[in-house]
């Protein structure tokens, strides 16, 4: 009866909703998370993969890009989507909804992604250094520390001004890569095929499922839905939320679509260079790409390709220092400094970041961390589509059954194409090591699944008194604050009887 009335009663408010007419002026207002979100799009560890993309597909996995980034929205509105109408990120919805053994986990698994994440991107941003001064790698790892400290001291002026940084962050890299792009001038008729051929030449397979499987970032998800708590957006009013929800739609969009235009002007960039040499996959780094640059294009191409590289780590250690404060904070109600978390996260990265420095400067440590990051996805994703898809949280926002179905289908193949990819294609059944390894990831699918089937607790037995006499709308129930009354109540009520039994027992004395 009640999800009757919500239907009758959204049915209005979309009616009222209809009203509001496009504004240019209005978009630009909302105008910052895409942004920030763009940035996962854009790390050391993509353009890694879109150089790889060029490389040993040329321009034939263009189309790849674009269907990964098209994927990417999808998931990305339903982050957005879940914040506003929530009025909550995705970790405090985890808090208030899950039991303590689930959200412990996904807590714990959602730390392990941005450390790792951190450690690829401070990396990133120690060889943009050494390309552009020459420094050392382990140098330019520990002035990763102050550089980030620094950016962030903008965000004491305020959200807008840290939302600034980044767009002048993505404008460099845009510009830098653009540049290159234009300098070299590759055929435009091999670029339109590249986009509207679904083609995958031979030896490209891999490279391929690797941009397919960086449409989604597990720290992402979680930011997304974060960051549509700093609008301050009042979720019971329907008409700014439905408002919200549609700029901040068109605001994704074109955040993305600049993302896309990025990354592919890197995969035409070493597309290009690959018609023009014999290379083989694996023999350009992100360390010597700089070098290939300049020997073909000259010294100009090095330190352009520099700049963009340092601008992609830079950008994406703060999206990573933001995603962690709101992990924390949401997940166990821990408030940490801007300042404090980047001390806490750069100083974890920081030790194996220089220990790679100098024993791994192939740059092997980028397909275990990648591997780290599509161990972590699912844990992010699943909880996104649980309470995405509930219509009790949601309302009429709630995803639609072939809608999830959909998505459930994209997000496994995702997964799967990131196991595929970055595991090993021969393994030794004679070593001990690989038997550990096989009750490693019989243990990961057991949490999985674990997180995969329980329910989650969106309107306990115990709420339905307070429930019912609040007539608010589904999604407008903070449940957390019905817990805390009830276990107040339910601590008045244990003294209560604790004082009668104690009565009891006299009178019988």
């Amino acid at each position: 009866m009640e999800i009757l009335q919500m239907q009758n009663s959204s049915e209005q408010d979309l009616a009222e909703q209809s009203n509001f007419k496009f504004s240019w002026k209005d978009l630009f207002q909302y105008f910052g998370p895409g942004l920030l979100i763009s940035i996962a799009y854009l790390d050391p560890g993509n353009l890694a993969g879109d150089m790889e993309a060029g490389l040993v597909g040329k321009y034939s996995l263009l189309w790849v890009l674009f269907l990964s980034t098209a994927l990417g929205y999808l998931f990305q509105v339903k982050s957005m989507k879940l914040g506003l109408v929530t009025g909550k990120d995705l970790a405090k919805l985890c808090r208030i909804h899950l039991n303590s053994k689930e959200r412990t986990l996904l807590w714990i698994m959602a730390e392990i992604a941005i450390m790792g994440s951190d450690i690829q991107e401070v990396l990133g941003t120690a060889i943009g250094l050494k390309i552009l001064f020459g420094l050392e790698l382990w140098i330019g790892v520990l002035l990763t520390i102050f550089t980030t400290f620094l950016i962030l001291l903008v965000k004491i002026c305020g959200m807008r001004s840290l939302e600034a940084v980044f767009a002048l962050l993505i404008g460099t890299m845009a510009i830098c890569f653009f540049i290159n792009l234009g300098y070299i001038q590759p055929n435009p008729l091999d670029i339109l095929k590249g986009m509207v051929v679904p083609t995958i030449p031979s030896g490209a397979y891999l490279a391929s499922i690797g941009l397919l499987g960086a449409v989604i970032m597990p720290h992402n998800i979680y930011l997304h839905s974060a960051l549509m708590n700093e609008k301050n957006i009042d979720k019971n009013d329907k008409k700014l939320v439905s408002k919200s929800i549609f700029y901040f739609k068109i605001e994704t969009a074109l955040s993305l679509l600049l993302s896309f235009l990025i990354s592919g002007s890197v995969i035409c960039t070493f597309a290009y260079y690959s018609n023009q040499n014999q290379v083989e996959s694996g023999d350009i780094k992100l360390s010597n790409a700089g070098d290939v640059l300049a020997g073909s294009f000259g010294q100009f191409a090095k330190y352009i390709w520099g700049i963009g590289l340092l601008a992609s780590g830079q950008s994406s250690t703060l999206t990573g220092t933001l995603a962690g404060q709101y992990v924390m904070s949401g997940f166990i109600k821990m408030k940490m400094g801007d300042f404090s978390r980047a001390l806490l996260t750069r100083s974890i990265a920081i030790i194996p970041s220089v220990v790679i420095a100098f024993v791994n400067e192939n740059e092997d440590f980028n397909i275990y961390l990648n591997l780290l990051q599509a161990i972590q996805l699912p844990f992010a994703i699943i909880p996104l589509l649980k309470f995405s898809s509930n219509q009790y949280i949601m309302g009429q926002d709630a995803i639609q059954q072939n809608e999830l179905i959909f998505l459930s289908v994209a997000s496994s193949l995702i997964v799967i194409s990131n196991y595929y990819c970055l595991m090993p294609q021969k393994i030794d059944f004679s070593s001990k090591l690989t038997y550990f390894m096989i009750f490693i990831c019989l243990l990961y699918f057991v949490f999985l699944i674990y997180v995969l089937v329980s329910k989650i607790a969106v309107k306990p037995k115990k709420y339905s008194d307070e429930i019912s006499i609040n007539r608010k709308s589904p999604q407008n129930i903070d449940i957390e604050d019905i817990e805390n009354n009830h276990i107040n109540s339910q601590d008045q009520n244990s003294e209560i009887s604790q004082r009668n039994q104690v009565l009891g027992d006299k009178e019988q004395k």
